[in-house]
């Protein structure tokens, strides 16, 4: 190779290298200035609130039944003709607590039909007349959704969706109108429920992309000018010496081993950097949604030294139908407690095991659909499923116990065995609990430590 060829690629490969790990540059990381918050850490206020997501509201007069709705419901985890049930009985268990606030991480509807969302204000309104405040972000779902259907017979028939600023009007009452600061490029701001403490409510949905007729983008991602706003806010609360929590749909930290591997759309774009991002200005909770697990996960950091914790609120409407609540004292501890919904009017006294049963079956036809997208046989697909099944209401569930022994492969054929080593990771990590616990935990928000306070049976 003679001497141009070897500076040519080596300045090729440089490119590549740069272009390749390219991405956002936040203010910490080139104003040295910044530095000197570090040292004024967080004193959170006492504040007591709700925690739901993923509550995918759904208003039984676009269809409850017909061919093309009960297709829908065999390949849906979702509980939707159980939907205002559950949610009426959510809403009655809530009243019974006292709490200062309520959060909602996304996903208020099955599909963003404009139907769906002023049912579901409906809802939140009944909530607040007793005087609690509620935010919202939000989903993939929520906002200009080709997928917004009604039901008749055998056909789907599109019905009308919302815009982003739609979505802020309807909710107006529930963020968008007192917020402090909104960001010009996304429906996040920020508020203050109680003195001292801020909300950072972020966007972080790809709606800008969704097209008519089409699935919605799932995946979640900032833009450079919402990055950009969101350091300068952290930057305004440090200075103002206010606590900040963090809401948003996708997730900030994996939840599983092989959570990017498989399903990256369940995190937002650039989780690494923005969760490192988090830590710089001092926030310790981040409550999100969208994989519809009740899942709890941790990274500490170095430089500065902190912890972020990603708390996961499982779908209010898939089992285990759970909520949150959350306590934080003054003297600085966050008590996280889990709750479920137990009984509904057409389920007063099986309604676990009904939804349970229920997740159960559609998981098997879920997986079954994309098995034989590979060419597994019809047996071998038989074989696998419960295992998948199993799995993922385990993680659904929270506080996993991985079993003795995994699905093996003894007794499929080739292609099946193929099949299962190559993604026996994602089984495992489904059954395998990342640290903390997931459901009853309290973490001391000085030191970033956590303790079990309890465990949630089956």
């Amino acid at each position: 190779m003679n001497r141009f060829a070897f500076y040519f690629f080596a300045w090729a490969a440089w490119i590549l290298i740069i272009v390749g790990c390219s991405g956002h540059t936040f203010q910490y990381q080139t104003d040295s200035d910044l530095r000197s918050l570090r040292d004024a850490g967080p004193v959170y206020p006492a504040a007591r609130f709700i925690v739901l997501s993923d509550i995918h509201y759904y208003d039984p007069v676009l269809g409850d039944s017909g061919s093309a709705f009960q297709n829908a419901l065999m390949y849906d985890r979702k509980l939707l003709l159980e939907s205002r049930e559950i949610v009426d009985a959510a809403v009655q268990e809530i009243a019974g607590e006292i709490f200062d606030f309520l959060i909602v991480c996304g996903d208020l509807t099955k599909d963003g039909e404009m139907i769906n969302h002023q049912g579901m204000r409906d809802v939140l309104t009944r909530i607040s007349r007793s005087g609690v405040k509620v935010y919202v972000v939000p989903g993939n779902h929520d906002v200009a959704n080709g997928n917004a259907v009604k039901f008749e017979g055998k056909e789907k028939i599109p019905v009308e969706t919302i815009t982003g600023e739609a979505f802020a009007e309807i909710y107006r009452d529930f963020g968008y109108e007192k917020a402090l600061y909104r960001d010009p490029d996304s429906l996040s701001y920020v508020a203050e429920p109680v003195p001292g403490l801020w909300i950072l409510a972020l966007d972080s949905c790809r709606w800008k992309e969704n097209r008519p007729d089409q699935h919605p983008v799932p995946g979640g991602a900032f833009s450079t000018e919402t990055l950009k706003w969101m350091e300068d806010v952290l930057i305004q609360a440090k200075r103002s010496g206010k606590a900040v929590i963090g809401v948003m749909h996708h997730g900030i930290l994996e939840h599983y081993q092989g959570n990017e591997k498989y399903f990256p759309w369940y995190l937002v774009e650039e989780h690494s950097a923005i969760a490192k991002m988090l830590v710089e200005y001092g926030v310790s909770l981040m409550f999100t949604g969208h994989f519809h697990a009740q899942d709890i996960t941790a990274k500490r950091f170095h430089d500065p030294d902190g912890v972020l914790y990603d708390v996961e609120t499982g779908s209010l409407i898939t089992y285990p139908s759970p909520y949150r609540v959350l306590t934080i004292t003054e003297d600085q501890k966050a008590k996280i407690e889990s709750r479920f919904i137990s009984s509904i009017p057409s389920h007063p006294d099986d309604f676990p095991a009904f939804s349970k049963n229920f997740v159960y079956r559609n998981t098997l036809h879920i997986t079954d659909r994309a098995l034989k997208k590979y060419w597994m046989s019809e047996q071998d697909r038989s074989a696998v499923a419960p295992g998948v099944a199993h799995a993922y209401l385990a993680h659904l569930r929270g506080d996993e116990q991985k079993p003795e022994s995994l699905p093996e492969t003894e007794g499929l054929g080739l292609w099946g065995s193929v099949m299962i080593w190559m993604r026996k990771d994602l089984i495992e990590g489904w059954w395998t609990d990342l640290p903390p616990a997931d459901n009853q935990i309290q973490i001391d928000l000085t030191t970033g430590q956590y303790i079990e306070t309890g465990h949630v049976p089956d």
